[in-house]
Protein backbone atom coordinates (compact mmCIF):
# COMPACT_ATOMS: atom_id res chain seq x y z
CA UNK A 1 0.00 0.00 0.00
CA UNK A 2 1.41 3.55 -0.81
CA UNK A 3 1.83 5.78 1.69
CA UNK A 4 -0.63 8.98 1.21
CA UNK A 5 0.13 11.76 -1.24
CA UNK A 6 -1.92 14.30 0.82
CA UNK A 7 -0.75 15.53 4.86
CA UNK A 8 -3.69 17.56 6.70
CA UNK A 9 -3.18 19.66 10.29
CA UNK A 10 -5.60 18.86 13.34
CA UNK A 11 -5.12 21.73 15.23
CA UNK A 12 -6.94 23.08 12.69
CA UNK A 13 -10.20 22.04 10.50
CA UNK A 14 -9.91 19.69 7.39
CA UNK A 15 -13.29 20.22 5.45
CA UNK A 16 -14.81 17.56 3.67
CA UNK A 17 -17.36 18.94 1.25
CA UNK A 18 -19.97 16.77 -0.82
CA UNK A 19 -21.81 18.08 -3.44
CA UNK A 20 -24.72 15.93 -5.49
CA UNK A 21 -27.76 16.52 -7.07
CA UNK A 22 -30.73 15.44 -4.16
CA UNK A 23 -28.70 14.69 -1.70
CA UNK A 24 -30.27 14.08 1.62
CA UNK A 25 -27.29 13.36 3.93
CA UNK A 26 -23.88 11.67 4.07
CA UNK A 27 -22.73 8.64 5.97
CA UNK A 28 -19.03 8.97 6.69
CA UNK A 29 -16.91 5.86 8.13
CA UNK A 30 -13.25 7.44 9.66
CA UNK A 31 -10.86 5.18 10.50
CA UNK A 32 -7.91 6.62 12.55
CA UNK A 33 -4.06 4.64 13.35
CA UNK A 34 -1.00 4.29 14.54
CA UNK A 35 1.48 2.26 13.10
CA UNK A 36 1.96 0.49 10.40
CA UNK A 37 -0.41 1.41 7.15
CA UNK A 38 -1.43 -1.51 6.54
CA UNK A 39 -2.77 -1.77 9.96
CA UNK A 40 -5.39 -0.03 9.39
CA UNK A 41 -8.61 -1.06 11.78
CA UNK A 42 -11.15 -3.49 10.09
CA UNK A 43 -14.18 -1.32 11.81
CA UNK A 44 -14.61 2.39 11.81
CA UNK A 45 -13.45 4.01 14.76
CA UNK A 46 -16.02 6.82 14.44
CA UNK A 47 -19.32 6.91 12.20
CA UNK A 48 -20.41 10.30 11.07
CA UNK A 49 -23.71 11.74 9.54
CA UNK A 50 -24.15 15.40 8.04
CA UNK A 51 -27.32 16.40 6.54
CA UNK A 52 -27.12 18.10 3.51
CA UNK A 53 -28.73 21.60 2.64
CA UNK A 54 -29.47 22.62 -0.68
CA UNK A 55 -27.67 19.17 -2.22
CA UNK A 56 -24.61 20.62 -0.08
CA UNK A 57 -22.66 19.23 2.87
CA UNK A 58 -19.57 19.29 4.92
CA UNK A 59 -18.11 18.22 8.06
CA UNK A 60 -14.59 18.38 9.67
CA UNK A 61 -12.15 15.23 10.05
CA UNK A 62 -9.10 17.56 11.99
CA UNK A 63 -11.53 17.58 15.16
CA UNK A 64 -12.21 13.95 15.49
CA UNK A 65 -8.62 12.29 14.19
CA UNK A 66 -6.48 14.68 16.73
CA UNK A 67 -8.12 12.89 19.23
CA UNK A 68 -5.37 9.70 18.76
CA UNK A 69 -2.97 11.82 18.19
CA UNK A 70 -0.33 11.54 21.64
CA UNK A 71 2.52 13.79 21.51
CA UNK A 72 5.43 12.07 23.51
CA UNK A 73 9.49 12.90 23.78
CA UNK A 74 12.10 11.13 25.66
CA UNK A 75 15.17 12.93 24.57
CA UNK A 76 14.55 12.01 21.11
CA UNK A 77 12.05 14.11 18.83
CA UNK A 78 8.95 11.11 17.97
CA UNK A 79 7.03 12.05 14.31
CA UNK A 80 3.39 12.16 16.57
CA UNK A 81 1.41 11.43 13.41
CA UNK A 82 -1.28 9.25 12.69
CA UNK A 83 -3.14 7.92 9.16
CA UNK A 84 -6.55 8.67 8.63
CA UNK A 85 -8.67 7.19 5.90
CA UNK A 86 -12.40 8.07 5.41
CA UNK A 87 -15.68 6.45 2.67
CA UNK A 88 -18.72 8.34 1.85
CA UNK A 89 -21.78 6.85 1.53
CA UNK A 90 -24.04 9.27 -0.41
CA UNK A 91 -28.04 9.44 -0.12
CA UNK A 92 -30.46 11.08 -2.36
CA UNK A 93 -33.63 11.68 -3.16
CA UNK A 94 -35.32 9.86 -0.21
CA UNK A 95 -33.79 6.61 -0.66
CA UNK A 96 -32.67 4.44 2.17
CA UNK A 97 -30.34 2.96 -0.22
CA UNK A 98 -27.27 4.79 -0.26
CA UNK A 99 -25.99 6.19 -4.31
CA UNK A 100 -23.96 3.46 -5.86
CA UNK A 101 -21.20 2.53 -6.54
CA UNK A 102 -19.81 3.19 -2.90
CA UNK A 103 -17.25 6.03 -2.82
CA UNK A 104 -13.47 4.66 -2.42
CA UNK A 105 -11.05 5.13 0.60
CA UNK A 106 -9.27 8.27 0.77
CA UNK A 107 -6.57 8.30 2.96
CA UNK A 108 -4.23 10.88 4.59
CA UNK A 109 -1.49 11.43 7.13
CA UNK A 110 -2.73 13.77 9.91
CA UNK A 111 0.20 15.97 12.11
CA UNK A 112 -0.53 17.89 15.28
CA UNK A 113 0.08 21.08 13.45
CA UNK A 114 -2.39 23.89 12.58
CA UNK A 115 -3.08 26.49 9.93
CA UNK A 116 -2.95 30.49 9.85
CA UNK A 117 -6.60 32.35 9.36
CA UNK A 118 -4.59 33.98 5.94
CA UNK A 119 -3.86 30.11 4.56
CA UNK A 120 -7.69 29.50 4.22
CA UNK A 121 -9.48 26.43 4.43
CA UNK A 122 -7.45 23.18 4.23
CA UNK A 123 -4.28 24.67 4.18
CA UNK A 124 -1.22 22.78 2.58
CA UNK A 125 2.34 22.87 3.34
CA UNK A 126 4.47 23.25 0.50
CA UNK A 127 7.48 22.02 1.41
CA UNK A 128 9.20 18.51 2.71
CA UNK A 129 11.48 20.28 5.36
CA UNK A 130 9.07 20.63 8.36
CA UNK A 131 10.29 24.36 9.65
CA UNK A 132 8.78 27.61 8.69
CA UNK A 133 12.14 29.45 7.98
CA UNK A 134 15.32 28.15 6.12
CA UNK A 135 17.39 30.05 8.11
CA UNK A 136 18.18 28.84 12.17
CA UNK A 137 20.25 29.97 15.24
CA UNK A 138 21.92 28.18 17.51
CA UNK A 139 24.34 27.54 20.00
CA UNK A 140 28.07 27.37 18.83
CA UNK A 141 29.17 23.76 18.88
CA UNK A 142 25.66 22.84 19.10
CA UNK A 143 24.32 19.57 17.60
CA UNK A 144 20.24 19.87 16.70
CA UNK A 145 17.90 17.99 14.42
CA UNK A 146 15.65 19.25 11.39
CA UNK A 147 13.14 17.36 10.77
CA UNK A 148 11.50 16.52 7.67
CA UNK A 149 8.90 14.33 5.87
CA UNK A 150 10.17 11.13 5.04
CA UNK A 151 7.92 9.63 2.32
CA UNK A 152 10.15 11.52 -0.40
CA UNK A 153 13.09 11.70 1.11
CA UNK A 154 16.41 10.20 -0.56
CA UNK A 155 19.32 11.45 0.81
CA UNK A 156 21.07 15.15 2.42
CA UNK A 157 24.37 16.44 2.52
CA UNK A 158 26.39 18.43 5.50
CA UNK A 159 28.32 20.85 4.49
CA UNK A 160 30.72 23.67 5.35
CA UNK A 161 31.78 26.77 4.20
CA UNK A 162 35.71 26.50 3.38
CA UNK A 163 37.35 29.30 5.35
CA UNK A 164 35.45 32.53 6.04
CA UNK A 165 31.57 32.68 6.40
CA UNK A 166 29.32 33.31 2.73
CA UNK A 167 32.81 31.58 0.92
CA UNK A 168 32.60 28.20 -1.14
CA UNK A 169 30.66 25.48 0.60
CA UNK A 170 32.25 22.00 0.64
CA UNK A 171 29.97 19.28 1.60
CA UNK A 172 31.70 16.67 4.05
CA UNK A 173 29.05 14.16 5.22
CA UNK A 174 26.57 12.66 2.85
CA UNK A 175 23.79 9.96 3.14
CA UNK A 176 22.62 8.43 0.10
CA UNK A 177 20.02 5.78 -0.76
CA UNK A 178 17.16 6.35 1.80
CA UNK A 179 13.79 4.51 1.35
CA UNK A 180 10.34 5.97 2.78
CA UNK A 181 9.01 3.91 5.42
CA UNK A 182 4.66 3.22 6.13
CA UNK A 183 5.22 3.74 10.31
CA UNK A 184 3.75 6.81 11.56
CA UNK A 185 6.75 6.97 14.08
CA UNK A 186 9.06 7.36 11.26
CA UNK A 187 6.98 9.98 9.01
CA UNK A 188 8.99 12.48 10.05
CA UNK A 189 12.88 12.11 10.27
CA UNK A 190 15.11 13.77 12.33
CA UNK A 191 18.60 14.77 10.48
CA UNK A 192 21.60 16.06 12.60
CA UNK A 193 22.96 18.69 12.25
CA UNK A 194 26.87 17.59 12.81
CA UNK A 195 28.40 14.21 12.04
CA UNK A 196 31.81 13.24 13.76
CA UNK A 197 32.14 16.81 15.40
CA UNK A 198 31.55 18.65 12.11
CA UNK A 199 29.12 21.27 12.22
CA UNK A 200 27.15 21.89 9.00
CA UNK A 201 26.28 25.66 7.77
CA UNK A 202 23.93 23.97 5.79
CA UNK A 203 22.21 21.42 4.74
CA UNK A 204 20.64 20.14 1.59
CA UNK A 205 17.98 17.42 1.22
CA UNK A 206 17.27 15.57 -1.18
CA UNK A 207 13.87 14.14 -2.76
CA UNK A 208 12.31 11.41 -5.13
CA UNK A 209 10.93 13.74 -8.00
CA UNK A 210 11.34 17.46 -6.62
CA UNK A 211 13.65 19.79 -6.23
CA UNK A 212 16.08 19.81 -3.33
CA UNK A 213 15.67 21.92 -0.17
CA UNK A 214 18.20 23.52 2.22
CA UNK A 215 18.39 24.50 5.72
CA UNK A 216 21.19 27.39 6.27
CA UNK A 217 22.69 26.98 10.07
CA UNK A 218 24.01 30.37 11.90
CA UNK A 219 26.14 29.54 15.24
CA UNK A 220 25.92 32.38 18.07
CA UNK A 221 28.71 32.91 19.50
CA UNK A 222 29.76 31.32 23.21
CA UNK A 223 28.62 32.78 26.12
CA UNK A 224 29.15 32.56 30.32
CA UNK A 225 25.82 31.74 30.55
CA UNK A 226 26.00 28.39 27.85
CA UNK A 227 23.53 27.34 25.79
CA UNK A 228 19.55 25.81 26.99
CA UNK A 229 18.07 23.57 24.62
CA UNK A 230 14.26 24.09 24.24
CA UNK A 231 11.93 21.59 22.15
CA UNK A 232 8.79 22.49 20.73
CA UNK A 233 6.15 20.99 18.50
CA UNK A 234 5.77 23.43 15.60
CA UNK A 235 2.93 24.14 13.40
CA UNK A 236 3.24 21.85 11.18
CA UNK A 237 3.22 18.96 13.91
CA UNK A 238 6.78 18.55 14.12
CA UNK A 239 9.26 18.59 17.15
CA UNK A 240 11.65 21.79 16.31
CA UNK A 241 14.54 22.87 18.28
CA UNK A 242 16.27 25.56 19.50
CA UNK A 243 18.93 27.21 21.40
CA UNK A 244 18.86 29.59 24.06
CA UNK A 245 21.82 31.14 25.33
CA UNK A 246 21.03 34.41 27.51
CA UNK A 247 20.43 34.79 31.54
CA UNK A 248 18.39 32.56 33.03
CA UNK A 249 16.47 32.27 36.58
CA UNK A 250 14.94 29.43 38.46
CA UNK A 251 12.39 30.41 40.72
CA UNK A 252 9.84 28.20 43.08
CA UNK A 253 5.92 28.77 43.35
CA UNK A 254 3.89 27.08 46.03
CA UNK A 255 0.24 27.09 46.73
CA UNK A 256 -2.15 25.54 49.24
CA UNK A 257 -5.54 25.82 50.97
CA UNK A 258 -5.39 26.01 54.70
CA UNK A 259 -8.36 26.24 57.33
CA UNK A 260 -8.47 27.12 61.15
CA UNK A 261 -9.18 24.45 62.81
CA UNK A 262 -10.01 23.90 66.96
CA UNK A 263 -7.21 22.87 69.03
CA UNK A 264 -8.89 23.04 72.30
CA UNK A 265 -8.67 20.01 74.34
CA UNK A 266 -11.02 18.72 77.19
CA UNK A 267 -10.35 20.47 79.68
CA UNK A 268 -10.55 24.43 77.29
CA UNK A 269 -6.61 24.72 77.43
CA UNK A 270 -4.63 24.31 74.22
CA UNK A 271 -0.93 23.25 73.50
CA UNK A 272 0.58 26.89 71.83
CA UNK A 273 2.60 24.31 69.68
CA UNK A 274 -0.05 23.02 67.45
CA UNK A 275 -1.09 24.88 63.92
CA UNK A 276 -4.15 26.87 64.31
CA UNK A 277 -4.21 27.66 61.16
CA UNK A 278 -3.39 24.50 59.01
CA UNK A 279 -2.00 23.98 55.72
CA UNK A 280 -3.77 21.09 53.32
CA UNK A 281 -2.55 20.12 50.10
CA UNK A 282 0.85 22.43 49.66
CA UNK A 283 2.56 21.59 46.72
CA UNK A 284 5.13 23.34 44.77
CA UNK A 285 5.96 24.22 40.74
CA UNK A 286 9.44 25.32 39.42
CA UNK A 287 9.82 28.84 36.98
CA UNK A 288 12.62 29.36 34.48
CA UNK A 289 13.11 32.56 33.09
CA UNK A 290 15.54 32.16 30.17
CA UNK A 291 16.60 35.26 27.43
CA UNK A 292 16.74 33.91 23.99
CA UNK A 293 20.06 35.56 23.35
CA UNK A 294 20.50 37.60 20.16
CA UNK A 295 18.49 36.50 17.56
CA UNK A 296 17.70 37.37 14.00
CA UNK A 297 14.64 38.90 13.17
CA UNK A 298 13.77 36.09 10.87
CA UNK A 299 13.21 33.94 13.17
CA UNK A 300 10.33 35.85 14.69
CA UNK A 301 8.31 33.20 13.18
CA UNK A 302 10.04 30.45 15.39
CA UNK A 303 9.06 32.58 18.58
CA UNK A 304 5.78 32.66 17.58
CA UNK A 305 5.54 28.79 17.03
CA UNK A 306 6.72 28.51 20.63
CA UNK A 307 4.54 30.84 21.81
CA UNK A 308 1.40 28.94 20.46
CA UNK A 309 3.00 25.33 20.93
CA UNK A 310 1.13 23.22 23.26
CA UNK A 311 3.96 20.83 23.65
CA UNK A 312 7.44 22.18 25.01
CA UNK A 313 10.04 20.33 26.60
CA UNK A 314 13.64 22.03 28.27
CA UNK A 315 17.21 20.61 28.89
CA UNK A 316 17.93 21.05 32.34
CA UNK A 317 21.46 21.23 33.10
CA UNK A 318 21.92 20.48 37.19
CA UNK A 319 25.41 22.49 36.84
CA UNK A 320 23.58 26.00 36.07
CA UNK A 321 19.81 25.63 37.60
CA UNK A 322 20.45 23.94 40.46
CA UNK A 323 20.06 20.05 41.42
CA UNK A 324 16.90 20.37 42.57
CA UNK A 325 15.51 20.53 39.09
CA UNK A 326 17.01 16.85 38.07
CA UNK A 327 18.03 13.65 39.95
CA UNK A 328 21.23 13.80 42.15
CA UNK A 329 22.32 10.91 39.79
CA UNK A 330 22.06 12.61 36.31
CA UNK A 331 23.70 15.99 35.18
CA UNK A 332 20.70 16.90 32.63
CA UNK A 333 17.09 15.88 32.42
CA UNK A 334 14.07 16.75 29.92
CA UNK A 335 11.57 18.29 31.51
CA UNK A 336 7.90 18.91 30.39
CA UNK A 337 7.00 22.20 30.97
CA UNK A 338 4.66 24.97 29.97
CA UNK A 339 5.02 28.72 28.72
CA UNK A 340 3.41 31.25 31.19
CA UNK A 341 4.63 34.17 28.81
CA UNK A 342 1.27 34.88 27.56
CA UNK A 343 2.28 38.47 25.68
CA UNK A 344 5.31 39.10 23.74
CA UNK A 345 6.27 42.17 22.46
CA UNK A 346 7.70 40.97 18.57
CA UNK A 347 10.63 43.18 17.61
CA UNK A 348 12.18 44.07 14.36
CA UNK A 349 16.09 45.67 13.82
CA UNK A 350 13.96 49.35 12.24
CA UNK A 351 12.97 49.49 16.58
CA UNK A 352 14.98 47.15 18.65
CA UNK A 353 18.33 46.97 16.83
CA UNK A 354 19.57 43.57 18.51
CA UNK A 355 16.78 41.38 19.30
CA UNK A 356 16.27 39.15 22.29
CA UNK A 357 13.24 37.45 24.12
CA UNK A 358 12.84 36.42 27.81
CA UNK A 359 10.36 33.69 28.73
CA UNK A 360 8.84 32.13 31.39
CA UNK A 361 8.65 28.62 31.43
CA UNK A 362 6.61 26.65 34.45
CA UNK A 363 7.74 22.97 34.82
CA UNK A 364 4.51 21.43 34.03
CA UNK A 365 4.01 18.84 36.93
CA UNK A 366 3.68 18.79 40.98
CA UNK A 367 6.91 19.26 43.17
CA UNK A 368 5.61 16.71 45.25
CA UNK A 369 4.35 13.58 43.56
CA UNK A 370 0.72 13.57 42.90
CA UNK A 371 0.42 10.92 40.37
CA UNK A 372 -2.19 8.53 41.85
Amino acid sequence: MALPTQDIFLRSPYWVTIEETDLDFVLCDLRVWTGNLVNEPIEADIKLRSTALNGVTSFDLAEFARDFVEVTFAGTSESNAVFISYQLQKFTGGSIDPLPPLESKVYLTGFDGYGLFQDGANSQWYKQVMLSDSNITIYNDTSISIPVKQNLLTGYKLQQYAGSYGGTLTTFHTVAGLLPTENTTNMVKQVPTSNTGVYADRIIFEFNGQGDEHVNIAYAPCTKYGRILVYFVNKLGATQTITFNGKSDVKMKTESNDYKRNIIQNNGTYDITRHQRHVLNKNGSINLQINSGWISEEENDTIIELMLSEQVWIDVDAARLGRGWVPKTSSTWTIPVNIKSDETLIKNKLNDKLINYTFTFEAAYDWINTVR
